[in-house]
Formats: C-alpha cells, sequence, structure tokens
C-alpha cells in the first residue's frame, strides 16, 4: 500500500510540473508573438507608420462621409438659342446672372450677313443657381436649338487629394524637426533641399485644391445666341402704305435732283466746247434763212 501511495504522489507531481511548462511555454509563445507585432510595427516605421495607418482610416471615413453627404461635383452647360431680337436677349440674361451672384467670363458678337446678328456668352454661376438658370432658358419665348448638361465627380480626387497633403504636411513637420537638430552642414543641406521639395508639392497640391472648389462652387453654362433672320426680314418689311408712299417720293425727289446735278455739271464743264459750237451753229442757221429771203 505504501509503494502505490508514493507512485500516486509521484504521478500527481509530474502532471503538476507539466501543466506548469505548458502555461510557462504558452506565456512565452504569446510574449514571442507580441514581440513579433512590436518589430513589425517598428519595421513600418514606428510612430510615423502608426500615425501613416491613422491617416489611411481617417482618410477611408472622411471618403464615406463625403460620398453619402457631399460629393464634390463640376457642372458644365451648353445652349444654342434663336431669338428675335438678340440684344434684348443678352441684356436679359446678363442681368438674371448678376443678380444671382455670377459673371460673365467671355462674350463674343459677330454678324451672319446683314442684320443678322449672332454671339456667345460664357457664364459662372453658383452652383444652386445652375439648375434654375436651365429652367428658366427652357421656360422662355426663346427656342432652344441645342441643349447639353453634364457633371464631373471629382470627389474621389478631392479626397485623395486632401489625404496626401495631410502625409506631406507630416514629412514637412518631420524635415523641420531635422533641420533644427542638424549638427552637419551637409545634412543640413540634404535636409533643406528635400524640404523645399516638399514644399513644392504642397504648394501644387493647395493649388489644384483651390482650383476644384472653385470649379465646384461655380458652374458653368455657355451659351450661343442668334437672331431669326425670318424675323428681321418682317421687321423691315412691316410699314404702313403712307410711310412706304412718303419713301418711295424721297427717293424719287432725290434721283431726279442728282440727275439734275450731274446735266448741269456736264454743261458746265464742257461750256468752252459747246458755246463756240453752238455760236456757230447760230450763225450758219441765220445766214441760210437771210439767203433764202432774198432769193425769193
Amino acid at each position: 500500500m505504501k509503494k502505490l501511495k508514493l507512485f500516486f504522489m509521484f504521478s500527481l507531481v509530474f502532471v503538476i510540473i507539466a501543466c506548469s511548462n505548458q502555461s510557462h511555454d504558452t506565456e512565452m509563445a504569446n510574449e514571442v508573438a507580441m514581440d513579433g507585432d512590436m518589430s513589425t510595427s517598428k519595421s513600418y516605421g514606428g510612430e510615423r507608420g502608426i500615425e501613416e495607418m491613422e491617416m489611411a482610416e481617417e482618410a477611408v471615413m472622411m471618403d464615406s462621409a463625403v460620398s453619402n453627404d457631399n460629393r464634390k461635383v463640376i457642372y458644365h452647360g451648353n445652349f444654342m438659342i434663336e431669338v428675335k431680337d438678340y440684344q434684348k436677349a443678352r441684356d436679359e440674361i446678363q442681368k438674371k446672372v448678376t443678380s444671382v451672384g455670377g459673371y460673365i467670363v467671355d462674350s463674343y458678337y459677330y454678324e451672319q450677313g446683314e442684320n443678322q446678328p449672332s454671339g456667345s456668352m460664357v457664364l459662372r454661376l453658383p452652383k444652386q443657381e445652375f439648375q434654375p438658370m436651365i429652367s428658366q432658358l427652357v421656360a422662355s419665348d426663346w427656342k432652344i436649338i441645342e441643349q447639353q448638361t453634364s457633371g464631373n465627380d471629382v470627389t474621389e480626387e478631392y479626397v485623395d487629394l486632401e489625404s496626401r497633403l495631410k502625409a506631406k504636411r507630416v514629412v514637412e513637420e518631420r524635415l523641420l524637426s531635422f533641420m533644427n537638430d542638424a549638427t552637419n552642414t551637409e545634412n543640413l543641406l540634404k535636409i533643406s533641399k528635400e524640404l523645399a521639395q516638399v514644399q513644392a508639392e504642397i504648394e501644387q497640391m493647395l493649388g489644384r485644391k483651390q482650383y476644384l472648389n472653385n470649379q465646384v462652387e461655380y458652374a458653368t453654362l455657355s451659351i450661343h445666341i442668334q437672331e431669326n433672320s425670318l424675323a428681321t426680314s418682317i421687321q423691315s418689311e412691316d410699314l404702313n402704305t403712307w410711310d412706304r408712299s412718303k419713301k418711295l417720293f424721297i427717293d424719287t425727289i432725290n434721283v431726279l435732283i442728282k440727275a439734275s446735278s450731274s446735266v448741269f455739271v456736264f454743261l458746265i464743264g464742257l461750256s468752252p466746247v459747246i458755246i463756240p459750237i453752238a455760236f456757230l451753229l447760230f450763225i450758219f442757221i441765220y445766214t441760210r434763212k437771210k439767203n433764202q429771203k432774198l432769193n425769193q
């Protein structure tokens, strides 16, 4: 019995030691895994890697928020209209654009023939006034010959631009801190060169971002205006009988005056030749009649 008790005691001690070793191995494995994660984080760049991952997550969240609430869309529109009075239509459009806070960036005028004016206007309108302006053009009594509207969604480019801009800002701050701590002239020159390049890229990104904001906030609308030639010809012929008679009378008087003036100028100009010929002709006729009387 004593031997059996000793056997059970040794077995229990062995089991306890084995469990203890297994627990210790598990803890060691967990520590190794944690060490591996730390080494991976360090190989990614330490604190900088963590910052970049946070920026990536922030960019994803921003992309989701913009896509759901506020898309960045650039609107364009092209219209060709036919009107009865070109100048009146142009003045109405210009007045409307000014009243909604827009402006004209380009204006062109020409004539396709006699009394047939045409022209074009390029307008910039606040984005909230783009559709109302189109509705007003369609509802007017002007004839719409051609109509085209389009939108260019630049949300993805805008979000990507903001993310890259933030990353460049982080690099700029690090280079500035390195420059303050640099003691070697060669290293200082290298850091200055890299800093200048990063700042130039930041300026380019800021310029692109400003351009996108302007294009999104103000829509572009191009309008080509042409006056109806048939309406012009009808207006020129829309005169009553009395006005047409007066016009014909005045034209006839002008023709007679012009013809009389031409004859008078002709006679005065040829007077040195006409007067001697007329004098000789008078003497010839007078002499001939006198001879005829004497013969009788």
